[in-house]
């Protein structure tokens, strides 16, 4: 693969972790996210999407109680945040 695939991949990851931290903020739906992480915090869906999107599921009182999180690999692609962000919308 080489650095400049390695480079490549890297840079969709961070890309893709900014678009889904600040489609969330849009929506108003609270989010946290270290600028160097591509470990994404929210705030816990509904049980049907938590299942859906295979997500993660805490609890942490500092940030509001029930808590979902999502790493954001390289399969994570813009039209998979957009349905999750349509999702979250209509539920």
């Amino acid at each position: 693969m080489g650095i400049a695939g390695w480079t490549e991949q890297a840079t969709a990851i961070k890309d893709n972790t900014g678009y889904l931290v600040a489609e969330l903020r849009r929506i108003g739906w609270p989010c946290w996210n270290n600028e160097y992480s591509n470990t994404v915090f929210f705030r816990r869906p509904a049980a049907a999407l938590v299942t859906k999107y295979n997500l993660t599921n805490s609890y942490d009182d500092r940030f509001g109680g029930p808590l979902s999180h999502v790493v954001v690999m390289q399969h994570v692609r813009k039209e998979t945040i957009d349905r999750f962000i349509r999702d979250l919308q209509s539920h």
